[in-house]
């Protein structure tokens, strides 16, 4: 399929589409050679369609579509150079944005154990205890910061991703390597049952609207539900904003759900981009269905005007018959 899918992009969609069509082939069996959609297909078969070199046929032995004008490669060629030139003008690019994993907290109970913490950094003070943090290199990178016995708080180092699977893949480890460090190092037990995000930040780039925010600006929409579980006692409230950092134009959020329509948009546009000839074929067909409508109202208003007036006519002349 890859190999027939090369060899069309080599010669052209259209004249591929032409001489399938020419050979007999269903639309059908055409799309699934080139593995793509009939929708898809149906924009070079209306464009062929369009020019007179293709039409529709429905009989008992065949229903699909036949040539209507014999043409030679370089004649095909030349008829559909403006529409390759319009195509590159009007393309939809779609390039992949890059997405940051900018912050992914964890935080685990402590079931038992004292954390032996007398070497762990001071960062900063509160008023009833000191947090301490420290730092392994595991994971492409943690801090962990210790609650006051009470509980971990686990931050992961801010990385690109490829996918939003490694969000989760990556949860999942951090949470099995805690485990096994704090039992083995410390002799304390954490609550994996109990493991929530507090935390998660993905950020997309978008470098054709960078300029659009000013310095210190941010704008925040809440999404109005819980956003999408990484561990099962997760509740954080979803929201997504516009920032200027780690980008200087960042789609961010903290639900993966949003975050996977975000990245998934522009592909629909794509795709509605090549949907539109045939939307403009079903809109054509439409219209000549109304324009005939319109016509039999015309024609059956017409008839029941000649038939009120036979009517009278019968009543008059039944009148005059009876003497009345």
């Amino acid at each position: 399929m890859e190999e027939v899918k090369k060899e069309a992009e080599s010669k052209n969609f259209y004249l591929y589409v032409y001489n399938q069509i020419k050979l007999g082939k269903y639309p059908s069996s055409i799309a699934q050679e080139l593995g793509i959609s009939r929708q898809k297909l149906n924009y070079y078969i209306f464009f062929l369609k369009a020019k007179n070199l293709i039409g529709k046929v429905d009989n008992r032995n065949y229903a699909g579509w036949e040539i209507l004008k014999e043409l030679d490669e370089k004649e095909l060629v030349k008829i559909i150079k403006g529409r390759c030139k319009k195509e590159k003008l009007n393309r939809v690019e779609v390039e992949k944005p890059l997405t940051n994993l900018h912050a992914l907290v964890i935080k685990f109970p402590i079931l038992s154990g004292v954390i032996k913490d007398s070497e762990w950094e001071i960062k900063n003070k509160l008023k009833n205890w000191l947090p301490k943090y420290k730092g392994l290199t595991s994971l492409s990178g943690l801090t962990i910061r210790n609650n006051n016995n009470k509980s971990i708080s686990v931050f992961a180092k801010s990385r690109d991703i490829k996918n939003l699977n490694e969000v989760d893949n990556l949860a999942f480890k951090i949470r099995a390597y805690v485990y096994e460090y704090f039992k083995a190092k410390h002799g304390v037990e954490l609550d994996l049952f109990n493991c929530e995000t507090k935390n998660l930040n993905l950020a997309t780039e978008d470098k054709k609207s960078e300029g659009m925010l000013r310095k210190g600006e941010k704008f925040e929409l809440d999404l109005g539900k819980k956003a999408e579980k990484v561990f099962e006692a997760d509740k954080m409230d979803a929201k997504a904003w516009l920032d200027g950092s780690p980008f200087k134009f960042s789609a961010e959020t903290n639900d993966k759900e949003w975050k996977r329509a975000y990245l998934q948009m522009p592909f629909y546009i794509q795709g509605l981009a090549g949907s539109m000839p045939s939307i403009e074929e079903y809109a054509r067909q439409i219209r000549l269905h109304m324009m005939v409508q319109e016509a039999q109202l015309k024609t059956q208003k017409a008839i029941q005007g000649a038939i009120r007036g036979l009517r009278e006519e019968i009543k008059k002349f039944r009148g005059e018959k009876n003497g009345f």
